[in-house]
């Protein structure tokens, strides 16, 4: 039997340098692949996050409309129908007497109570993000713990909520709805514009992804 040979074995084989540039290859191409998977993956992720809250952005600026749209108040019980605006904060908040319809959010906790105070403010959750939360109750009953408010959620993660008010005096839009003594509640502005807006990424905190914005004609009722 021959012997095998031995330079020929040499030959076939790999030399420990062809193996350490063949695993540094290897690596690369690796890093490269999960860079890439990475980016992937993050970039659903941005885009999910991004809808979702534009979806709820949608929600609350349509809820906050149809509020301003159904709005009404009465000169002989202001102390119910008053309109009740704050925006001296970052957030604004907004509270009214408005007359809903059934398909209005929340609607089918209060039955035949059609008119009710509807109250939209910015507060911080569990989760140490801002919410945009609306509050309703009856309007002539007292808010209590037969008669609770009910509070729901319309938009989360909210970084813009803000009120302007069309000034038929000044021909412009004002950050408050304001007379000489002080706000004014015992009249709705012609028109509110409201901005809203919703999620952030990691890196800009104060940019939202959505930001929405609707100029609301209020009609006016008054009785």
């Amino acid at each position: 039997m021959r012997a095998p040979n031995s330079s020929g074995a040499h030959r076939a084989a790999f030399t420990l340098l062809e193996v350490i540039i063949s695993i540094t290859v290897f690596s690369f191409i690796m890093v490269s692949v999960l860079s890439c998977w990475k980016v992937i993956v993050t970039g659903k992720i941005v885009s999910e996050q991004a809808a979702a809250a534009a979806q709820r952005a949608r929600i609350g600026i349509k809820s906050v409309e149809e509020a301003l749209e159904c709005a009404e108040i009465s000169q002989n019980n202001i102390q119910y129908y008053a309109f009740l605006t704050d925006t001296s904060e970052k957030f604004a908040s907004l509270s009214l007497a408005a007359r809903l319809p059934a398909a209005f959010p929340g609607s089918p906790l209060f039955g035949d109570n059609v008119i009710r105070r509807v109250t939209f403010d910015v507060e911080r959750g569990n989760d140490g993000h801002d919410n945009l939360v609306m509050t309703q109750s009856p309007l002539l009953e007292a808010v209590d713990a037969a008669n609770p408010a009910y509070p729901i959620i319309l938009a989360r993660d909210v970084n813009i909520f803000t009120l302007e008010f069309w000034s038929t005096n000044e021909d412009a839009w004002v950050v408050a709805w304001e007379g000489r003594n002080g706000p004014i509640t015992n009249q709705l502005p012609p028109s509110v514009r409201v901005t809203l807006g919703c999620g952030h990424s990691a890196e800009h905190p104060d940019t939202p992804y959505v930001v929405y914005v609707r100029e609301v004609a209020i009609p006016a009722v008054a009785h």
